[in-house]
């Protein structure tokens, strides 16, 4: 019987057990087709996500393991078609996920430097096969599929810890034997909680909402995209403006001074401060100079965290003539 549902993946199951000397074969099914689905969603619900999905998937599942016929009698359980697998049940997983996340409307696998990684594990697949009865010569199945999901941060942070779901199916009909495995595979893959998964492909509108994420150079945190508006006067006007990083966390490197303009200056820029996460903000400052000649250089430092909350740095120097006193 071959179960037909669309678009199809294969896991094929065929006859290898032969009769010997040509005794009689009991009268279970002769052979067993089953085709897992490749997609089970195509809402693209998902749309304008800053980030993609990797998916990797590994399993403790050998496939010669997947069908039980423990619950035979012994004769019929000898007898029974041994499942021969075209795919991999790990290439067939990936391939569903892939279509999956897809037709969800996430981008899989757009950029290695900032997408996320899905991490998969399969921890028990089987078609249990049960119930020969010796009557209408008919069997029933059973099946189960438990995986575990976690998903990592482009740089390899845990941020969704491992979580279960598992999916089951029954047959009462010789027929459709091998249906419940599709039924359980379906539900458990699709049963990853991509909700979830989906709002953490999203940067975050605040830094405050990701503390700990530091800034990579690649745009992909909230703090690289927050605007930080520069408003520094002095009297007299016309003095050069610099800055510096100057940190007390290991995280973030000191920097030599940048010239970024003269009094009156005004501006609006983000930071690219490498190592930068708002919970160590508060261990980094910004020192502001001022220079003119024939007027004393003054300086001034600003709690970088208190910027990031103000969104702006914001000063006034009153420069002093050199010659003053």
């Amino acid at each position: 019987m071959r179960i037909n549902i669309k678009p199809l993946l294969v896991i094929a199951a065929v006859v290898t057990a032969t009769c010997a000397f040509g005794a009689k074969k009991t009268s279970g099914p002769s052979s067993i087709e089953l085709e897992l689905p490749t997609r089970a969603d195509v809402s693209q619900r998902y749309g304008n996500l800053d980030y993609g999905v990797r998916i990797q998937v590994n399993s403790d599942v050998r496939n010669r393991d997947i069908l039980n016929t423990n619950d035979l009698p012994s004769k019929e359980a000898a007898d029974f078609p041994a499942l021969n697998l075209v795919y991999s049940l790990t290439e067939s997983a990936e391939q569903f996920l892939d279509s999956y996340a897809s037709g969800l409307g996430l981008k899989a696998a757009s950029n290695y430097n900032t997408d996320f990684v899905l991490r998969v594990s399969i921890r028990d697949c089987r078609l249990r096969v049960r119930d020969y009865n010796k009557k209408n010569k008919n069997f029933s199945s059973s099946g189960a599929m438990v995986i575990n999901w976690e998903l990592y941060s482009p740089e390899n942070e845990l941020v969704i810890a491992s979580t279960t779901s598992s999916g089951r199916g029954t047959s009462r009909s010789q027929a459709d034997i091998a249906l419940p495995l599709a039924v359980a595979f379906e539900e458990a893959l699709s049963g990853i909680d991509w909700d979830r998964i989906a709002s953490q492909l999203k940067i975050a509108k605040d830094a405050r909402h990701e503390k700990n994420k530091e800034v990579s150079g690649l745009g992909n945190s909230a703090l690289e995209h927050t605007v930080i508006r520069w408003y520094i006067l002095s009297s007299p006007q016309g003095a050069d403006v610099s800055w510096r990083v100057v940190s007390s966390t290991p995280e973030v490197a000191n920097t030599n001074a940048n010239f970024v303009g003269s009094t009156p200056y005004e501006s609006t820029e983000s930071f690219d401060i490498r190592g930068l996460s708002y919970n160590n903000s508060g261990n980094v400052q910004i020192e502001v100079s001022c220079e003119k000649p024939g007027y004393l250089p003054q300086r001034k430092r600003f709690n970088l965290r208190q910027a990031i909350d103000q969104k702006e740095i914001t000063t006034k120097f009153n420069l002093v003539k050199e010659d003053s006193e």
